[in-house]
């Protein structure tokens, strides 16, 4: 009998106070928006190369992050991601040698992540459908000229966007989409592309734009940050825009390296 007591006291009680039984989901929530704040300062620091300032908020939004139980927040890839993101803006920001587009890159990832998690709708990723679209009509009209030289230039600002965004589109888009578009990116990569014949050049383009497009389709945008979108545009386009090829094989290889860091980050 009184178990049945304590067990009717403790029902009333949530039912006449239904926030008590979400105080772990109500401080989570709050963590994070403290988190994404945290986020747009460590942006705003850095695009004012306001380096040491912004690593410190880097590094309070570390032990911010890691204080909070996320379990029933937060997925494990979500958990992943805004790790490695925090890490790399740690890690980056203090090396003297970094230059300053990388850090922003770091920074601006980082925000996105964070609005891409927090936002259900309009995330500032979507943003960048116009730039990296609009890259196809002039990939498809150097892809078809055996004498164009500039075609990998393009490419590679279409992949310094696309590389930007990619830690936000884990959060939004499926593994399988993401997946498939990882494969076209890699075939056209591959140094024997341009020797392929202009219908088969042609093809693949065209899927890897029709998966693309996919990505951005129920995307809701809104207007963006302008300072972010500005950072994102110069920084991203032009990043690699001064690489040769060979140079640029050996960024993806780079790249390989922290995709296969993120594979081996513990998952649970």
């Amino acid at each position: 009998m009184k178990r049945k007591s304590i067990a009717m006291i403790l029902l009333l009680f949530l039912v006449l106070h239904p926030s008590a039984a979400k105080g772990e989901e109500t401080t989570a929530a709050k963590a994070l928006q403290e988190l994404t704040e945290l986020s747009d300062s460590i942006f705003q620091l850095t695009r004012q190369a306001k380096y040491d300032e912004a690593l410190q908020v880097a590094l309070y939004a570390e032990k911010t992050f890691k204080a909070e139980n996320w379990r029933g927040t937060l997925t494990n890839t979500q958990v992943r991601q805004i790790t490695l993101g925090y890490q790399d803006i740690i890690k980056g920001l203090p090396q003297e040698d970094l230059n300053e587009r990388e850090k922003l890159r770091y920074a601006s990832q980082f925000r996105m992540l964070l609005d891409a998690i927090q936002s259900n709708s309009e995330p500032l990723w979507g943003s960048l459908e116009k730039p990296i679209m609009g890259s196809f009509p002039t990939l498809k009209k150097e892809v078809k000229d055996p004498e164009s030289t500039t075609f990998y230039e393009t490419w590679n600002e279409l992949v310094s966007l696309y590389d930007m965004i990619y830690p936000s589109l884990t959060i939004d888009i499926s593994p399988e989409k993401l997946q498939t578009i990882k494969q076209h990116m890699e075939v056209i990569e591959q140094g024997e592309f341009l020797k392929a014949s202009s219908g088969t050049k042609l093809e693949r383009l065209t899927k890897l734009e029709e998966d693309l497009s996919s990505v951005f389709a129920n995307v809701d945008q809104d207007e963006a940050d302008p300072s972010l979108l500005w950072v994102i545009l110069t920084t991203g386009s032009m990043i690699l825009l001064t690489l040769t090829y060979v140079g640029f094989r050996k960024y993806r290889a780079e790249k390989e390296k922290k995709q296969k860091r993120q594979a081996d980050y513990p998952k649970s």
